[in-house]
This record gives C-alpha cells, sequence and structure tokens, in this order.
C-alpha cells in the first residue's frame, strides 16, 4: 500500500514539474485589502512563478508588510484562477489604546514579526480587475508576542 502511494506522489509530481510554463495573468495589480488588518495592496510578477506584495496597513497603527510568494495555475482547471503560497515580515506601530481587547500592552509599541499566506485569485478576462480571499498567520517577536490569524478579501486594479 505504502509503494502504491509513493509512486502516484513521484507521478503527481512529475507531471507538475512537467507542465507547460504559462505566462503570468498581469504583471502588477494596486488595489485595497479588506480584512482586519485592512489597507492597500501591490502585488508585482517578478516572473511567472514568483511574485512580491506589499500591503500598507492601518488597522490600530501604520504598518507594512511584505510577502515573497509561489504562485500556481489554475486550481480546478478553472482558467484565469491562481492560488499562491508565501512568506515575508511585517512591521507595525500599535496604539494600544485603540487596540482591540486582545492587547496587553495598552502603550504605544511596535510589532515586529512573521508572516506566512495562503490564497486564492481570479483575473476577469474582460476588465482588468482581479478579486482574491487569503490567510495570512502571523507572529510577533515584539509587544504583542502572540500568533495571530489574518485574512482578507482582495480587490486589484490590474496595470498590466
Amino acid at each position: 500500500m505504502i509503494k502504491k502511494i509513493t509512486i502516484c506522489l513521484l507521478l503527481l509530481i512529475a507531471a507538475a514539474n512537467t507542465s507547460k510554463a504559462q505566462p503570468q495573468l498581469y504583471y502588477t495589480a494596486i488595489g485595497v485589502n479588506a480584512g482586519y488588518n485592512y489597507g492597500i495592496t501591490l502585488k508585482h510578477y517578478l516572473n511567472t512563478k514568483n511574485m512580491i506584495e506589499g500591503i500598507a496597513n492601518f488597522n490600530y497603527g501604520p504598518g507594512i508588510t511584505l510577502l515573497y510568494e509561489f504562485n500556481h495555475r489554475h486550481p480546478f482547471d478553472i482558467d484565469k484562477f491562481d492560488w499562491y503560497y508565501g512568506f515575508g515580515a511585517h512591521a507595525k506601530l500599535v496604539n494600544g489604546r485603540r487596540a482591540n481587547v486582545f492587547y496587553e500592552d495598552l502603550s504605544r509599541h511596535i510589532n515586529l514579526g512573521i508572516d506566512g499566506i495562503l490564497g486564492l485569485e481570479y483575473t476577469f478576462k474582460e476588465s482588468p480587475i482581479n478579486i482574491g480571499i487569503n490567510i495570512k498567520p502571523e507572529l510577533n517577536f515584539t509587544a504583542d508576542t502572540k500568533f495571530w490569524f489574518d485574512g482578507a478579501l482582495t480587490l486589484r486594479y490590474v496595470l498590466k
């Protein structure tokens, strides 16, 4: 049984690695990140598989998140649909008095930490619009040293 599973996994990996490279759906897109850490997002393709994304967020103080992402095409065999995952870091100036009940430090402080991201996005063929949904776990190393989960709906204008 284990041999069969191993062979199937190897065949799937080989098939995924031999698929033809397809051009990305856009080069750069800018828009809104509507989640707990709401803000502005800018995503840019470095090549057909790798992207960088910057998120300027404003919830309980200004902050920035920078992510390096890996793109995969057509989940569920739907054209113009991509899924991606990645990692990065964030820095945020937090006003603890405006923050929610989970913050223990009520003073102004800086949160520094690491982030992960997993998401799906769809780029419309007829218009320069890209929509997506993601989850973004993050771990703060300073001040609020906790593991947080963020998620967002994104709406971006494709600049091509």
